[in-house]
């Protein structure tokens, strides 16, 4: 009889490893493979376009409505994202601030004055990841004062970049 008990743990020791094993296989055999995307040459980063990076205000926009804010203005080649994990700070032409003044602070133990700017916009104009503002934002530098719209800035910053690419090596 004492043979019998310990057999019948054995067994049960054994279905359970069946079916751990089983359930295993199921899983991943079913899940999902990743898929992978890579970005084209022509929006690769430092290329053509120019990156600012969205801080505060905004619900979070896709890729796809970061290209929209400049490409419905017909601006040019531009992109906003407020998409944390996207690149580092320091990867990013710009970091606009939405919202109270104190926000830049945030922004400024990781970015340079002088790629820090200041948006004034409206709730609902944030709200609709702006597009479709009854007025334009206004963004103001940290470093300079100056104000520009969004197209205004998406200029700047394509000046600047022609500007640094133009500056012989070691003049940085």
């Amino acid at each position: 009889m004492h043979h019998c008990r310990q057999l019948s743990k054995f067994c049960k020791l054994l279905i359970v490893i069946v079916l751990y094993f089983a359930a295993y296989v199921t899983i991943v055999c079913m899940a999902p493979k990743p898929m992978y995307s890579f970005v084209s040459d022509d929006i690769r980063v430092g290329n053509k376009y120019v990156l600012v990076y969205l801080v505060g205000g905004a619900p979070a926009m896709s890729d796809a409505e970061g290209a929209d804010v400049f490409r419905g203005r017909r601006c040019g080649a531009c992109f906003i994202t407020n998409n944390k994990g996207f690149l580092p700070l320091t990867q990013y032409d710009a970091v606009v601030v939405a919202g109270p003044r104190r926000l830049l602070a945030d922004a400024a133990a990781f970015m340079e004055p002088e790629k820090r700017y200041l948006m004034e916009a409206s709730p609902l104009c944030l709200q609709n990841k702006l597009l479709g503002c009854y007025s334009e934002p206004r963004l103001t530098s940290f470093a300079t004062r100056d104000n520009f719209d969004l197209c205004g800035l998406c200029r700047h910053l394509h000046e600047k970049r022609k500007m640094w690419r133009e500056e012989p090596p070691g003049d940085h």
